[in-house]
């Protein structure tokens, strides 16, 4: 599946079916030479960006640099087709780290990139971006639909939390205390949504927004150095 996903690139169009449709609903179509994927479906491949990066990061070391530029493409790619599904907030931080990838794959394989930091502190944005427009996700549809969308807002929360872990890895931290144990609690409340055991509509807000605030915090942190 991973493989035909990068063959299909930007041949791949998001969709989803309206919470809370029937099944005399109608399936949406794609327009011809696109594929219509389910939102569902979609997030099972969420961790897509994160083997190439490794890979990226792998082949740089070992000088390979065609490969590592083709590696770092293919995750700047995986962030577009992500942003046909964000909000418009999310969608400009993931556009803002594409353009980072896209420029770091260029000077890669050009071989102006002297240090694996250049790639790290890149994949460290792209996660935190990933983490943002999940966040950000889970609370559209907590707000738009809320018990109806329970699930879907608990994949997202989980996406969000795996992405800001690949995220601190990657810039060499650790989490604080407080955000370590907003993490986990985001975690927990993800599977319990996710399975439907019972949760709170006041520990899904309170939840939502405790996520959103690390992952901005994190942002800020990772934020690139603006030249003066």
């Amino acid at each position: 599946m991973r493989s035909t996903l990068c063959r299909l690139a930007m041949a791949v169009t998001i969709g989803m079916m309206p919470v809370g449709a029937g099944a005399e609903s109608t399936p949406s179509k794609a327009p011809e030479g696109y594929l219509l994927v389910d939102e569902e479906v979609w997030l099972v491949v969420d961790d897509e960006p994160e083997e190439h990066f490794h890979r990226a990061h792998k082949s740089f070391l070992k000088k390979d640099l065609k490969k590592a530029a083709a590696e770092i493409r293919k995750g700047e790619t995986f962030l577009k087709l992500e942003a046909g599904r964000a909000t418009e907030e999310g969608k400009k931080l993931m556009e803002e780290s594409g353009h980072e990838l896209a420029k770091l794959a260029e000077d890669v394989e050009h071989g102006t990139i002297t240090s694996v930091k250049r790639l790290d502190e890149a994949f460290a944005r792209a996660h935190q971006a990933l983490a943002h427009h999940h966040h950000l996700k889970a609370k559209e549809s907590w707000t738009n639909h809320a018990e109806q969308a329970a699930r879907k807002v608990g994949q997202d929360l989980q996406a969000a939390a795996v992405h800001f872990d690949q995220g601190l890895i990657w810039a060499g931290h650790k989490a604080e205390a407080a955000g370590a144990k907003t993490i986990k609690a985001t975690r927990l409340l993800a599977g319990k949504m996710m399975k439907g055991a019972d949760w709170a509509a006041d520990e899904v807000g309170k939840g939502i927004e405790d996520v959103g605030e690390e992952i901005e915090k994190f942002g800020k942190k990772i934020a690139p150095v603006k030249a003066s």
